[in-house]
């Protein structure tokens, strides 16, 4: 089978799957909340102290435009919920059909393993940047429905400090930003691929992921361990902010990327090779 016949049977796997609607069913739950929130109550803690008691603008602060800033700077969104959908969605792309007996028969056909886990890698890949594009654009959307077009107004979250992107800039950064979270997302998915590969049972494998990435994060935390910092995945998943102020720190940026990279290619690619020589006897 040629690998985009294989890669249109991966991803109607996913769709057939209830947890890919259940993922998608929640991401709008939570962006729904955060526009309500917004509405009801106004600004964020975190922007109101930034801006402080005197500060008077010209204009509206709360605007269309920040919303998906408020989305992408939630870490329980970024650094836990869409990872934590990832990783259940992953990790029944090889250990979920282990299970059930199904990838046997698949490889019992006259086609290569390596097309096979490409074709894995590659949906798990595409539904990753999938959650967060929808993240993104429906934000986007529904705060211009609930609050209009203006300029945004962007916060440092540890600090009192601030910065005004004009609306056409704001939403040039915001476009780079999510693009970054898409590539951090994709990582994740390559961790899950490989944690589904080397498990039999695909709430093990989501579980690992789920694991992992909490290890890593304790690990940023913990003063004896700041030295691993530039390294871990979940200090490059924060690369977006690189992009969220007036002028892009490209150095940081391209050094996140070069990182992320590597943890996009390094699981895939060993993944690959246990997949490989793995005896699948289910």
């Amino acid at each position: 089978m040629k690998l985009r016949q294989l890669l249109i049977a991966e991803l109607n796997k996913l769709l057939a799957q209830r947890v890919t609607y259940v993922s998608y069913v929640v991401l709008t739950a939570l962006v729904g909340l955060v526009v309500w929130g917004t509405w009801r109550y106004g600004l964020p803690h975190e922007l109101q102290t930034a801006l402080g008691d005197q500060f008077v603008v010209g204009g509206k602060v709360v605007t269309g435009p920040l919303i998906p800033l408020l989305l992408i700077e939630f870490p329980v969104a970024v650094y836990v919920l869409i990872p934590l959908l990832i990783a259940v969605a992953t990790g029944g792309l090889v250990a979920g059909e282990k299970q059930t007996g199904t990838l046997r028969t698949i490889l019992i056909r006259p086609v290569r393993r390596a097309g096979v886990l490409g074709a894995k890698l590659t949906a798990a890949w595409i539904h990753a940047a999938g959650l967060v594009v929808f993240v993104g654009v429906l934000s986007l959307l529904l705060g211009y429905i609930a609050f209009g077009p203006g300029d945004l107004v962007v916060m440092s979250f540890k600090g009192s400090s601030f910065s005004i992107l004009a609306e056409p800039q704001a939403l040039s950064h915001l476009a780079l930003a999510y693009g970054l979270v898409v590539v951090a997302m994709i990582a994740v998915a390559s961790l899950g691929v490989l944690l589904s590969v080397l498990c039999d049972n695909p709430l093990t494998a989501a579980g690992l992921t789920v694991a992992v990435l909490l290890v890593l994060q304790s690990l940023r935390l913990i003063p004896y361990f700041q030295w691993l910092q530039p390294y871990l995945l979940t200090e490059h998943i924060g690369a977006f902010r690189a992009a969220l102020s007036p002028m892009i720190n490209w150095p940081d940026i391209v050094t996140s990327l070069s990182y992320l990279g590597a943890y996009i290619a390094g699981p895939g690619l060993f993944a690959m090779c246990v997949f490989w020589r793995q005896d699948v006897r289910y």
